[in-house]
C-alpha cells in the first residue's frame, strides 16, 4: 500500500554527549526505501541552518572554556529553532534514547512532539524495561520499543497496510496532496 510514501520523519536522539550518527545512518536508508523524507539534525534540510557537526561542537566547547557564553547561546538558540522546526514539519518521529547519555535537546524535541500529538516511535537502549519512568507518564508506552528493529517492523507493517494506524496522533495528508 505504501502508506508512508512522501511522509516526513525526524530522527531525534543524543548528539552532544555521544555519537548519534550510527543509528541514524541505519534508519535513514530503511525509511527512504519506503519513500519517507528523513530529517537528520546532522544534515539539516534548511538552506540557512547553523552547523551542528563535530567540528562545531568542538568550537563551542572551546568557547565555553573561554567563557564566551553569549556566542554559544546565540548559536544554540538557532540550532534549537531549526531542530524544533523539524519536529513541527514531521508526520511522525523516530527517537533513540540511551538513558545513560544526557540528551537535553532530545527531551525538548520529544516533549514537543508528544504535546503536538505526533506519532512517536521510541527505542530505548537496553530495552523498554530501561525506559525513564517519567516518559511512561508522558506518552503511551505502546510506542516505546526494545530496539530499532522493532520500530522498523512496526513501520513496515504500517507502510504495507498489514497494521492499521491505531492512533489519532496520525494526521496524514491524502497521498496526492503530500
Amino acid at each position: 500500500m505504501n502508506v508512508l510514501n512522501k511522509t516526513k520523519t525526524y530522527l531525534i536522539g543524543f548528539m552532544e554527549y555521544g555519537d548519534g550518527r550510527g543509528w541514524r545512518e541505519e534508519m535513514t536508508p530503511f525509511l527512504r526505501a519506503m519513500g519517507v523524507t528523513v530529517f537528520d539534525p546532522y544534515k539539516k534540510p534548511f538552506t540557512n541552518a547553523p552547523e551542528e557537526d563535530e567540528h562545531t561542537h568542538k568550537r563551542m566547547e572551546a568557547l565555553m572554556e573561554q567563557g564566551e557564553y553569549d556566542e554559544v547561546a546565540a548559536h544554540f538558540k538557532q540550532v534549537r529553532a531549526f531542530d524544533l522546526s523539524m519536529v513541527d514539519r514531521s508526520d511522525f518521529i523516530v527517537c533513540y534514547l540511551n538513558p545513560d547519555v544526557p540528551t537535553y535537546g532530545t527531551v525538548e524535541e520529544l516533549v514537543t512532539a508528544v504535546r503536538m500529538r505526533r506519532p512517536v516511535f521510541v527505542s530505548v537502549e537496553g530495552g523498554k524495561k530501561k525506559t525513564p519512568k517519567w516518559l511512561l507518564g508522558m506518552m503511551p508506552h505502546k510506542y516505546i520499543y526494545d530496539s530499532l528493529d522493532e520500530i522498523k517492523d512496526v513501520l513496515t507493517k504500517i507502510d504495507n497496510g498489514t497494521k492499521e494506524i491505531d492512533s489519532d496522533r496520525w494526521r496524514l495528508f491524502k497521498p496526492e496532496l503530500r
